[in-house]
């Protein structure tokens, strides 16, 4: 279990493709800390303090679930897309409920829900951010069929979010 966290942390941090279990570190790698400033909009404090709980707790990159919730929503609480879609990371109803989330609209059920969600698709895509982004996106049995460009707006998705995410890297650098 230990190997598989520190290859899902290390390549999401990465963004690498894949790390084969062998090469995986034995002790679990400190996840970086948020770049709340370095997005187009600043993560408010309130919601950077949720993403650092939600990052430690499922082991992922804070910096790649503000990156999310940027593209999501623009860290708007409020949010409803024309799909249906819930939040600041707007889950989708059904995905909702099956992480546990009991109002969508909650920031602090919402990104814990959505982290958990994202926390299992890259450990089903073995720590590829690409897919995981995409299946995020595009639903994660389309893109087990079709990979990461499954869909248009999955691409522009796996691009945008990935663009913030390196931009939030850099600046911790």
């Amino acid at each position: 279990m230990r190997n598989r966290i520190a290859v899902l942390v290390f390549t999401a941090v990465a963004l690498a493709t894949t790390l084969p279990a062998s090469a995986a570190p034995r002790q679990t790698v400190a996840l970086p800390q948020l770049a709340a400033a370095s997005f187009p909009l600043p993560v408010p404090q309130y919601l950077g303090a949720i993403i650092n709980d939600a990052a430690a707790k499922y082991r992922v990159d804070p910096n790649l679930i503000a990156a999310m919730a940027f593209r999501e929503s623009r860290f708007d609480a409020n949010a409803v897309s024309r799909r249906g879609a819930q939040g600041i990371m707007q889950l989708m109803p059904r995905t909702a409920q099956a992480m546990g989330v009991r109002n969508a609209f909650d920031p602090r059920d919402n990104v814990f829900g959505a982290t958990r969600y994202l926390a299992t698709l890259l450990n089903r895509f073995h720590g590829n951010v690409d897919m995981t982004l995409a299946a995020y996106n595009a639903g994660p049995e389309l893109v087990d069929r079709v990979g990461p460009s499954a869909t248009k707006e999955a691409v522009d998705y796996v691009a945008a979010v990935k663009s913030f995410y390196l931009t939030a890297l850099r600046a911790l650098s």
